[in-house]
């Protein structure tokens, strides 16, 4: 599958422009289906055990498709992944896709798509297909991000890898390797929320070796180089795979390049096998050379010398990232006004986390002026005292909550435009997504990364 929720087309009003790309397929273990063979899925207005009704394709892949739906009985939108019909006969095919199901419903967290339920439905012929049904993330995937905009900016690089990191981590702690991860398998959502999707390639390494087969899997243009020789990995190291693959997807996005540039699938998986990548640096001169170290730690063809895990990566990467004093910024009135004349709010009723957030925005923004506030109530005041450039905010506080708080903030003329992120131990994908139409700018986690919030801090004023 090309992504959970989109395809390598994506919609085509977010892409102008689709230039060349290298070898993007996976290898497969079960025979591609014959073209033109979607008879039999379900289509628009169809029902899907009596409960969700389907909307359109969200996307298409070797196995299966993926369609928009609604669960009618929740009245929630969602997505719904059904076995292509010519595989409906095929065991193989049945266990992979069950094991999917399986895969994701071990993983609970929100840099990762989340599956609700597993069920059959009635196929022609009379057999019975699987699909399973999971969280629908509205949004596009990196990759088409990534091509409609061009080269990103160093801080939004680093504001989708932290939290790919998250979610990969997630994955591996689960017992899972993900195996195909890659630019159309990440999924971007309201509030940039990240998350990682399509684990249709996953093995779960506590299965019987006989119950999940080592085959050569994956993108080649992603793909480790144990996976590509066939290698017998030690206990403890499969998830390097991954980390590989993170690191291969890290480079792209900070250069605008794969590290190894081949229409030819066989020539690009024994270029990963054999050839030292280039430094990114050299490719991208603006990109601090720590970020050369990281990626080609990330790389190392030997996974006992690469990164240890997908946390160790997230880490180096926001050590790379250090942070720097903002630019000077022009004011309507054509003054200069320098990093001292920022204003930043903090609204968070947890006196000891409001003072990290302080001491991590001072020390990411010397010079700018750092308000707290204790409740709702209070920002309010505060920025109708004076305008601030940026608000965190937490999402549970006494009086007006962060839901609250940001629509307010949002209704006043003078922080309309204001960048606003949440923090929150309690919140989820709903709140991602109302918090995204209420207008926030941002969502994180506690206990968050004191470097994350620098990075989402970072890419949003730079916005």
């Amino acid at each position: 599958m090309p992504g959970a929720h989109g395809s390598d087309s994506d919609d085509p009003e977010l892409l102008p422009t689709q230039p060349r790309r290298a070898p993007d397929a996976a290898v497969e273990t079960v025979p591609p289906p014959r073209a033109g063979t979607w008879d039999g899925v379900p289509g628009p207005g169809e029902l899907v055990a009596d409960t969700y009704r389907i909307t359109r394709v969200l996307g298409e892949g070797a196995m299966g498709v993926v369609m928009l739906a609604r669960d009618e009985r929740l009245e929630r939108d969602v997505a719904i992944k059904l076995i292509h019909p010519d595989y409906v006969a095929s065991a193989d095919a049945h266990a992979r896709f069950v094991g999917e199901a399986r895969t994701m419903a071990r993983v609970r967290h929100e840099n990762v798509v989340e599956i609700y339920t597993f069920g059959e439905h009635r196929a022609p012929g009379g057999q019975r297909a699987p699909y399973f049904v999971m969280e629908y993330v509205p949004g596009i995937t990196l990759d088409a991000r990534r091509r409609a905009q061009g080269v990103l900016s160093i801080d939004e690089v680093i504001g989708v890898l932290e939290q790919v990191c998250r979610g990969l981590g997630a994955i591996h702690r689960a017992g899972a390797v993900h195996r195909d991860l890659k630019p159309t398998n990440v999924l971007i959502g309201p509030a940039f929320r990240v998350a990682v999707a399509d684990l249709g390639l996953a093995r779960v390494l506590d299965r019987p070796r006989d119950a999940d087969r080592d085959t050569v899997s994956g993108t080649p243009a992603y793909m480790s180089p144990e996976m590509v020789r066939g290698d017998v990995v030690p206990a403890g190291m499969h998830h390097r795979a991954d980390v590989y693959s993170l690191a291969v997807m890290a480079f792209e996005l900070l250069t605008g390049r794969l590290p190894f540039e081949t229409d030819d699938a066989v020539e690009m998986m024994t270029r990963h096998a054999t050839e030292a990548p280039p430094l990114a640096s050299e490719l991208r001169p603006e990109l601090p050379r720590a970020f050369d170290e990281v990626l080609l730690r990330g790389m190392e063809k030997d996974p006992a010398r690469r990164t240890a895990s997908a946390e160790a990566f997230r880490r180096e990467l926001l050590e790379a990232r250090t942070p720097s004093p903002p630019a000077r910024r022009t004011a309507s009135d054509g003054a200069t006004q320098h990093p001292g004349a920022l204003r930043l709010l903090v609204a968070d009723d947890d006196e000891d986390f409001a003072a990290l957030v302080r001491e991590t925005l001072d020390w990411a923004f010397p010079g700018a002026e750092i308000v707290v506030a204790r409740d709702g109530e209070q920002a309010l005041r505060e920025l109708d005292r004076r305008p601030a450039v940026l608000a965190v905010l937490d999402l549970d506080m006494p009086g007006l909550n962060g839901i609250e708080l940001t629509a307010a903030i949002r209704a006043t003329p003078r922080s309309e435009r204001m960048p606003i992120l949440v923090v929150t131990a309690t919140g989820g994908a709903p709140d991602w997504r109302l918090l995204a139409s209420l207008g926030a700018d941002g969502f994180l986690v506690k206990p968050i990364d004191p470097m994350a919030l620098v990075a989402l801090a970072r890419r949003t004023l730079a916005r």
